[in-house]
């Protein structure tokens, strides 16, 4: 069986030079993280899972055996592992052991079916399986083995957890033997195979290498200061790009330890993260809504966290400030699977940067605007980003993705609309496919929602194109509500109008809804709501 397959893109070699010598990107390898923090830090907690809690010393070497396991069974550097996994304290095992075989992750958000776990055997085609016997009702090990019966692939593993099947292995088997952790493994080669969410197309198999991986965790550890005393709390899928920098890239760097929940609940959040002393999280907008939500109907008004990073396209500046004001120390921020982390704000930077922007643009990242020709936009003017540092992914599995993705010079072209500051801070406007072309004028729909979501009555609003018979396109508001007498589309409309947005962005298509599509880590897939105005 061949190894991972993938569609590289370019990286000038001075650029690769550049990050070597400015520190943005690292020598040390996954393993030696590893090693190091058995060492450094074994007595100290790594990871909290209800009543389970296990040292660094106890996961890593739980892991080791792990990595011994598989790579026992030939599975090793080019091999790909699928995992399939809730946010247990097993799953960091199995996340660590993977590349204590120096074999490449691929992990699979647990809301995943078999539509999408068939495209995504086949295009990683794993020696090795890794599921749960069951999770939230749902039989994995027979959704696993028939996606993998429909396109004609086996494992050549198949190891389950908490529980047993026939033809798999358990998983207290396969961490029973001799431990292994690879330490000299290439650091420009394939470690990590993410999934985009896909909140306005399908989603693409991106590839990470250790050295892009790990970059990530390097800057943010360093800009917000973390350390071995800090504590991280992670609903968010493990499987997801913010679960794997929070609850992986970040502790494996500091030393620093792991409160997982498979499960969000804002009234347990606030529970877990006074029980258990947590200093920092991050999430989406709708996290944040629902601390928010839970703390008032408690009559709580202080959650102090030393830092909040939110990212994603819809979180207003005004659900940010709401943060601030109880103490969580919001940090709105830019990024994707394909370059996580391009902006971010410091703790100590203002709240006006903070909550009212994307934040900086992080060292050793370049961000340019540009508009639909190419050419590049001065300080404040409207365009597409294209970016690339440290942190940016090898490349797409598919060849044709990675040609639409990326150009000769290693620029990634985001499809993000917005700005920067002669400063070099972002704010992103809106997708390129969510922009509202209304008639030749370009509306943005984050600026209609940041609006909408200041309205009393209003818990969250999302904006989209809807079709118009004579303009092309016109706004159209999905929003959520509350109260008994929630508002009519008129007050929304006269609200609107209030607070000066000009009419011709003013929604003339309006949906209230119970509950909006969200991708794992809580992201508004829009191309859902589009999709449904159009039919």
């Amino acid at each position: 069986m061949s190894p991972l397959e993938y569609a590289p893109a370019a990286l000038p070699e001075e650029l690769a030079a550049h990050y070597r010598r400015g520190g943005y990107r690292s020598g040390v390898t996954l393993g030696s993280l590893m090693l190091r923090n058995q060492q450094e830090f074994g007595v100290l907690p790594a990871v909290i899972d209800g009543d389970v809690s296990l040292n660094w010393a106890e996961l890593i070497g739980l892991a080791s055996r792990f990595g011994g396991y598989l790579q026992a069974h030939g599975i090793g550097p080019g091999d790909v592992v699928l995992w399939q996994l809730p946010n247990w304290w097993e799953s960091l095992a199995v996340a660590y052991g993977i590349w204590a075989a120096g074999a490449v992750s691929s992990p699979v958000v647990p809301i995943y079916r078999e539509h999408e776990l068939r495209q995504v055997i086949q295009a990683v085609q794993p020696r090795c399986v890794v599921v749960p016997v069951s999770f939230r009702g749902i039989d994995h090990v027979a959704l696993v083995s028939d996606a993998c019966d429909a396109v004609g692939h086996q494992p050549d593993l198949r190891v389950v957890l908490r529980g047993a099947a026939t033809g798999w292995t358990m998983f207290d088997d396969a961490t029973s033997g001799a431990p292994h952790i690879a330490d000299n493994v290439v650091i420009d080669a394939p470690a990590l195979v993410g999934f985009t969410s896909g909140t306005t197309s399908g989603a693409k198999g991106v590839a990470h290498s250790s050295a892009s991986f790990i970059s990530s965790g390097l800057r943010s550890s360093r800009q917000a200061a973390y350390g071995w005393k800090d504590r991280v709390y992670m609903p968010a899928p493990l499987a997801h790009a913010t679960g794997l920098l929070s609850a992986v890239a970040i502790p494996s760097f500091t030393g620093c330890s792991v409160v997982l929940r498979d499960r969000w609940d804002a009234e347990q959040a606030i529970d877990d993260m006074a029980a258990f002393d947590v200093t920092f999280s991050s999430g989406a907008a709708i996290f944040i809504q629902e601390l928010l939500a839970a703390l008032d109907s408690r009559g709580q008004d202080r959650l102090e966290l030393s830092g909040y990073p939110c990212g994603g396209s819809t979180i207003p500046t005004s659900l940010a400030l709401a943060a601030e004001a109880v103490g969580m120390h919001p940090a709105r921020s830019w990024g994707m699977t394909e370059c996580p982390a391009v902006t971010s704000s410091a703790p100590f930077e203002p709240k006006e940067i903070r909550c009212g922007t994307d934040g900086r643009i992080a060292p050793g990242c370049e961000v340019r605007v540009v508009d639909s020709d190419g050419k590049e936009l001065g300080p404040d003017e409207i365009g597409e980003f294209l970016i690339r540092g440290p942190q940016r992914a090898l490349g797409y599995l598919s060849p044709e993705h990675t040609r639409d993705g990326f150009d000769d010079e290693g620029w990634f072209r985001t499809g993000d609309l917005g700005f920067l500051t002669a400063e070099g801070v972002l704010s992103m406007t809106g997708r390129s496919k969510e922009i509202i072309n209304r008639g030749g004028e370009k509306i943005s729909g984050r600026e209609i929602e940041d609006l909408l979501s200041q309205h009393p009555g209003v818990i969250e609003a999302s904006v989209v194109p809807a079709p118009h018979p004579r303009l092309g396109e016109q706004p159209a508001a999905f929003i959520l509500t509350q109260g008994l007498n929630p508002p009519t589309e008129k007050e929304l409309c006269d609200f609107l109008r209030t607070a000066g947005l000009a009419p011709q962005k003013i929604p003339g298509v309006w949906r209230r809804v119970d509950e909006l599509p969200r991708t794992a880590s809580g992201k508004v897939k829009k191309y859902v709501l589009q999709a449904e105005l159009a039919g």
